[in-house]
């Protein structure tokens, strides 16, 4: 099995398993609550994932948000007197829980007292009983929905930045593509420039040893001095030509070594990194998905 078969598979057991996580619903159960005082009528709130720290800290903000009470803790217990839940009950109430981890879940026990020994249960307090049902979904709800936020914008990042690299590659494809092209095209012109060139230089060359014959043949004289210079001229653009030509073979050495390298080692290396990087790319798109999935089922979800 190769390693690109091995990333897929890998890939796919780890969205998977994140899938068997995510579809453990939010959920708030009447139950007794067994405290270190006594057991009492409540709620046992399922919260999948969040990690317990934040579940406990939010808790303790939520109960103590509006008065001036303080949560007192106690052998892993939460007790508040006085709490302001208007979203419950219209006056203070007596609010007793814990937090505890249970598997890939976080369980909030939770008992409400309106009066002394007069707590909040389904047969004689209907109307808060309902309004403390949906209150703490609510809760849970958002924390859940919070933390598959979280979850999905951290595999957006990574899946922008995948699709950033994979884009950088394209366009340093169809950079060394045109590098090759413009090289060719110049390559092409600069031939064809060297062809006239050394035409001119054969033609120069013959001029040169025809005026040196007549040269020698001349007496001394004004004839004799034009003639020694216009040598002089034709020896000056034989070597402009010399110098002309041997920038042109250097130009056309240059562009071919460097469109050498593009074709037969970048354009193959950028070629094997877009493979490589491509199915990572959709992967993560899956990942997205996912992850975009969950969160819009979380969104949905309604309580019992």
């Amino acid at each position: 099995m190769n390693n690109k078969a091995i990333l897929i598979i890998s890939s796919l057991m780890l969205v998977w398993a994140n899938f068997a996580a995510a579809q453990k619903p939010v959920r708030v159960n009447e139950s007794d609550i067994l405290f270190g005082h006594g057991s009492l009528p409540g709620f046992l709130v399922t919260i999948p994932e969040v990690p317990l720290k934040t579940i406990e800290d939010s808790w303790v903000k939520n109960i103590e948000k509006g008065t001036k009470s303080k949560v007192q803790k106690e052998l892993g217990e939460m007790t508040i007197f006085g709490s302001i839940m208007k979203e419950i009950a219209g006056g203070p109430i007596n609010v007793y829980s814990y937090v505890k981890q249970s598997d890939s879940a976080v369980l909030l026990a939770v008992s409400f007292e309106l009066k002394k020994n007069e707590y909040i249960n389904s047969a004689n307090r209907e109307y808060e009983f309902g309004k403390a049902k949906e209150y703490l979904f609510l809760f849970a709800k958002s924390h859940y929905l919070d933390l598959a936020k979280e979850q999905l914008q951290t595999e957006e990042k990574k899946l922008k930045k995948l699709e950033n690299d994979f884009e950088s590659l394209q366009n340093e494809k169809n950079k060394l593509d045109r590098l090759i092209q413009s090289n060719s095209s110049t390559i092409a012109t600069t031939s064809d420039e060297l062809v006239v060139l050394r035409a001119n230089l054969l033609s120069l060359n013959n001029e040169l040893t025809s005026q040196n014959e007549q040269f020698k043949s001349l007496e001394s004289g004004a004839a004799k001095d034009e003639k020694k210079k216009y040598i002089a001229d034709l020896e000056k653009r034989i070597k402009k030509t010399n110098s002309d030509i041997s920038s042109a073979e250097k130009k056309i050495s240059s562009l071919t070594a460097e469109s050498d390298m593009a074709r037969n080692s970048s354009l193959p290396t950028n070629l094997k990194e877009q493979e490589k990087l491509s199915p990572q790319v959709n992967q993560q798109k899956e990942v997205v998905n996912f992850y975009s999935n969950k969160f819009n089922t979380i969104k949905n979800y309604q309580a019992d």
